[in-house]
């Protein structure tokens, strides 16, 4: 609490604000962490309207997003009853102990399940789960801030409660040409017409599309890069399906328009003989994440698995091969990348575990056998 104390020993003649000059301030307080900054806003006028205001808050979470100890991980662990046990966060710099745990969730009651749909600047967008997979609800959440807000139902809601079997992909973004945070869903009807809608942060409303969507997302993560959301996606009925073809989908969060980026053959045919395969993000660059057999001379099973990146984004025959590697045991998920590199996986269907490509090392996450992750940054961005 130093500037604090510094800060009310040493005023101006308005008897308000510090001597130091503004551009200083802001220089200083970008660099902390958000509980301190929460703090300092009770210093004084001038530094609350400075924490308060949008552009130091792009400021900040411009810095924090350089520094790689401002990446954690939050892990929802589930009984086997389905409901929440605990919400703990994990540093980057530590993810065999949770920097904090029993985190309170302002919306979470215990009777209900949630789910991630994925996080952006700081923000996570969480959803109620239900038997179908359809979001009930949704917020947004901003959890070093403890700010929350549920996001407005879509007049679609009721009508596909009455609805068996509807499928839906969910993915959640930033438009930077308008600074504005959106949620796009897709929903798949048996009849084979696709709806598809985005939610707006700035105007509280969801608006329908008129589109195609390229191909049947549901099954596959969204991964958020570049401005537009993405899937790997199959045009078969089985992603091991000899002769397997797909392709990446994507929506352009700004434009909001859909398109399709084609995989390489030599690429496809890496896919076709893998028995996982996980779109993720590594860097800024697209990643994917495969288990393509078992490793010999081993008594007990090992996975081998690889990691491939689009190096030139776009480009299908800059798919490159970063590195592979033998996991103990049966691969059975992968959970994308933390910010300084460590690519999350699980094992057996049961053990989470990190691995770090720089030293080699495993680790075992204290994760239950039921959970979700999100990786996150720390930041100033209010929902």
């Amino acid at each position: 609490m130093a500037l604090a104390y510094r800060s009310n020993r040493v005023r101006s003649s308005s008897g308000d604000d510090p001597k130091l000059p503004h551009d200083a301030v802001v220089e200083i307080l970008k660099r902390l962490p958000v509980g301190s900054l929460l703090r300092f806003r009770c210093v004084c006028r001038s530094w609350r309207s400075t924490i308060d205001d949008p552009d130091f808050v792009a400021h900040h979470l411009s810095h924090s997003a350089l520094d790689a100890s401002n990446g954690y991980l939050l892990c929802l662990d589930w009984d086997e009853g389905d409901d929440p046990v605990r919400y703990s966060l994990f540093s980057s710099e530590s993810l065999t102990r949770p920097s904090m745990s029993q985190i309170e969730i302002p919306f979470a009651a215990s009777s209900k399940r949630f789910g991630f749909v994925g996080s952006c600047n700081g923000l996570i967008c969480v959803r109620e789960m239900s038997g179908d997979g359809y979001a009930r609800s949704m917020y947004l959440w901003n959890l070093f801030t403890r700010k929350h807000r549920a996001v407005r139902r879509s007049s679609l809601d009721s009508k596909f409660r009455s609805i068996y079997n509807v499928h839906v992909a969910v993915g959640f973004g930033f438009d930077a040409r308008s600074n504005d945070y959106k949620i796009l869903r897709i929903l798949y009807f048996p009849d084979d017409i696709n709806l598809v809608e985005v939610y707006s942060l700035s105007t509280d409303s969801w608006r329908s599309l008129e589109c195609e969507v390229p191909a049947f997302c549901a099954y596959s993560p969204s991964v958020f890069l570049n401005g537009n959301l993405h899937w790997l996606v199959s045009k078969n009925d089985d992603l091991w399906t000899e002769g397997w073809s797909g392709s990446i989908v994507l929506f352009d969060v700004a434009s909001e328009v859909f398109d399709e980026m084609a995989l390489s053959k030599e690429f496809l045919q890496v896919l076709s003989i893998s028995k996982e395969v996980v779109l993720s993000a590594l860097n800024n660059l697209l990643a994917v994440c495969t288990v393509h057999g078992e490793a010999v001379g081993h008594p007990q099973p090992h996975s081998v698995c690889s990691v491939w990146v689009m190096r030139d984004y776009g480009v299908p025959e800059s798919w490159t091969k970063l590195y592979s590697f033998e996991a103990c045991g049966q691969v059975t998920g992968f959970d994308g990348f933390m910010r300084n590199g460590e690519l999350l996986m699980l094992i057996d269907d049961d053990e989470g575990v990190s691995w770090n490509p720089i030293t080699g090392q495993f680790t075992i996450l204290p994760l239950s056998r039921q959970s979700d992750l999100v990786t996150i940054i720390e930041s100033l961005v209010s929902p």
